[in-house]
């Protein structure tokens, strides 16, 4: 039998070491790019995604639409079938959602600062299909698309402008009464 015989040198063991951490780092890459980090369990979408998914029943038939606003917030308006659990109140209220564990669900608030929260909450109890609504019922609105309004909440566009004109008007009925009596005192 023949043995073979290996140099011991320098180089080699660098050699060695080196296509070791090139092995390394390409298992590395592709763990970080094509791996987890490819299959994201939270989404941000737009509004337009958000509506295409609500109306495509056979894609996402057991889709739910999750509001985090508050109770006063989702009374003055919603988005259709939407489920209200404030943001405040969904860490104690996971339970409610564990039939959904692997469905689509879109989050959203009212411009997509609780919406975010409330997704990465979800995440991280293992909520699979997170897909959270940029820009919120805002930007739902602002794109023309349908929603839920309450018409017996009078909105602040109204409010503001008669209040601020009564309030105008009240002072200056003061001014003038006051002004008429102090012409009656000067008078004497």
């Amino acid at each position: 039998m023949h043995k073979i015989k290996f140099k011991k040198t320098r180089w080699s063991r660098s050699t060695l070491y080196l296509i070791v951490i090139s092995l390394l780092l390409i298992q590395f890459y592709n763990f970080t790019s094509s791996g987890i980090a490819a299959d994201p369990v939270r989404t941000d979408i737009s509004v337009h995604v958000a509506n295409d998914m609500i109306n495509n029943n056979t894609g996402y038939p057991d889709l739910l639409v999750l509001d985090v606003r508050r109770v006063d917030e989702y009374n003055t308006n919603h988005l259709y079938n939407a489920t209200l659990i404030p943001s405040a109140e969904l860490a104690g209220r996971l339970s409610e959602l564990a039939s959904y564990n692997d469905t689509e669900i879109i989050v959203y608030c009212l411009s997509g600062g609780r919406s975010l929260q409330a997704s990465d909450l979800l995440v991280a109890n293992s909520f699979t299909k997170i897909y959270n609504m940029e820009g919120g019922i805002t930007a739902w609105i602002a794109a023309g698309y349908d929603y839920w309004q309450n018409k017996d909440v009078i909105g602040t566009e109204f409010v503001l402008p008669v209040f601020l004109v009564s309030i105008i008007g009240i002072i200056f009925v003061l001014v003038l009464f006051y002004k008429r009596r102090w012409k009656v005192v000067k008078t004497y």
